[in-house]
């Protein structure tokens, strides 16, 4: 009897189980229905591409970065599906309203024509091709007449597509601008004047002097100025401290001190100083010394001027008469003491005006600076000449040499005057003859011994 009950309550496991995994089938198979159904019912324009899947590359560049200026933007992608529209918007303060865009497909160095419309649509470029354009080609687009903000920033292109029938984006391409300057805000109004275009209807004025580079040249040029002052500032005193010390051994009792000092002056007064500049700024990083660029422009400033001022230290010391010497002497000073309190203090007013005179020329020589990269004014200059392909910064880093050059050209003439008088206990002669803006009448002079020693210095 135990056996029949067994059996039953066996089947009736197996068939509460068989009921189990129906009602779960058919719980699946709702579940699967429905979800179905949701994939059906959802609208086929919701499907887009994802971000920038249809270009391979892009890029976005501009022509001019100059707050308030018109510029070109160029947007160029490689296709990797057919793409029909593309829409270009721009940030919020760009002014389209003058744009217009025209789109080539670049095959090496050729340009395919590519047959598209265009709309613009407040801050929107929107772009139709038709056919579109292939996959696998590179597109460029490009933007004209789009007007900056006058303030500069960082700012961001956002572009949207279709491609294939469906639409996408691209991440936001960055780019930046930057703030008008006052030299490009009178630039800009120079364009717009009558005798501007006047001016710059003669060839020539238009080539040195043409209106709208020159007010764009002043503040640019002054930083380098500025350089240059401050190479010339740095290089002098040092070149003084070592012309003086080149002077007494040159003059040293010693033979071997005298020949080296000899050696050096020769050298450096025989050998151009772009060669020296060459030397110091190719030559020694080639040997494993290297140094900041304006460091070593001073240093070999400094080197070069110190063998000139040697030489007219020299010739100045050996003008005061021996008998400063022996006055000295006899009242207990020793030599290095006459030398201080006696003949220095006299021999440096009769070289000022030769050592200014040096200090023209060094800060002249600093140009040379601009062929080993160091900005200063030339180097400036040039760049804007290079920019423009005009001739008008040179022009004016001209001016800028002669506020420093002509001052100091003036100022020693009257000190030569002066000294003359000091030394002679009366005015120099006068020469009647009228100065001109360039050109002072030439004066007596120190004393003639110095005068003709320092005609080593005049051959520069």
């Amino acid at each position: 009897m135990g056996a029949p009950v067994a059996q039953d309550r066996e089947r009736m496991a197996h068939a509460v189980t068989r009921q189990g995994i129906a009602r779960g089938a058919r719980a699946a198979a709702v579940a699967l229905s429905l979800a179905l159904a949701c994939a059906l019912a959802a609208p086929a324009a919701a499907a887009t591409l994802p971000a920038g899947s249809a270009f391979s590359r892009t890029q976005v560049t501009l022509s001019e970065t100059s707050g308030g200026a018109q510029s070109r933007f160029t947007f160029i992608a490689g296709t990797v599906a057919e793409v029909d529209e593309i829409d270009l918007t721009f940030p919020g303060g760009f002014d389209l309203g003058a744009a217009k865009a025209d789109a080539v497909m670049l095959e090496g160095l050729n340009r395919v024509p590519v047959t598209m419309t265009h709309t613009i649509d407040g801050q929107m470029v929107r772009l139709a091709f038709d056919p579109p354009v292939a996959a696998g080609a590179t597109l460029r687009v490009q933007v004209h007449e789009v007007k900056l903000p006058s303030q500069g920033g960082t700012h961001a292109l956002q572009v949207a597509y279709r491609a294939a029938g469906m639409p996408g984006t691209v991440p936001p391409l960055g780019f930046k601008t930057e703030t008008v300057t006052t030299a490009q805000i009178v630039s800009r109004w120079l364009d717009t004047q009558d005798w501007v275009r006047a001016w710059n209807s003669v060839d020539a004025l238009k080539l040195f002097t043409k209106p709208q580079i020159v007010a764009l040249a002043i503040p640019l040029l002054f930083t380098g100025w500025l350089t240059s002052i401050a190479l010339v500032g740095l290089a002098f005193p040092l070149a003084i401290a070592g012309g003086l010390a080149l002077a007494f051994a040159r003059m040293a009792k010693i033979p071997p001190v005298r020949w080296i000092a000899g050696l050096y002056i020769n050298v450096i007064r025989g050998t151009p100083l772009f060669l020296q500049i060459y030397i110091a700024f190719v030559g020694l990083p080639i040997a494993g010394i290297r140094a900041p660029l304006f460091l070593t422009g001073v240093i070999v400033l400094a080197l070069n001027s110190s063998a000139y001022l040697a030489e007219i230290f020299r010739a100045g010391i050996q003008s005061i008469h021996r008998g400063q010497f022996e006055a000295a002497s006899s009242l207990g000073m020793t030599y290095w003491q006459a030398m201080r309190h006696v003949v220095v203090p006299q021999t440096v007013k009769r070289v000022l005006p030769t050592m200014t005179s040096e200090f023209i020329l060094l800060f002249k020589d600093t140009a040379l600076l601009s062929a080993v990269g160091i900005f200063e004014l030339m180097l400036y200059s040039n760049s804007i000449a290079t920019d423009t392909g005009n001739l008008t910064p040179f022009v004016v880093a001209a001016v800028y040499y002669l506020i420093v050059t002509i001052p100091l050209i003036n100022w020693v003439g009257k000190l030569e005057a002066k000294l003359a008088q000091a030394e002679g206990g009366a005015a120099p002669p006068s020469v009647k003859k009228r100065a001109g803006l360039f050109w002072r009448p030439a004066s007596a002079g120190p004393v003639a011994e110095f005068e003709a020693s320092a005609e080593v210095h005049e051959s520069r």
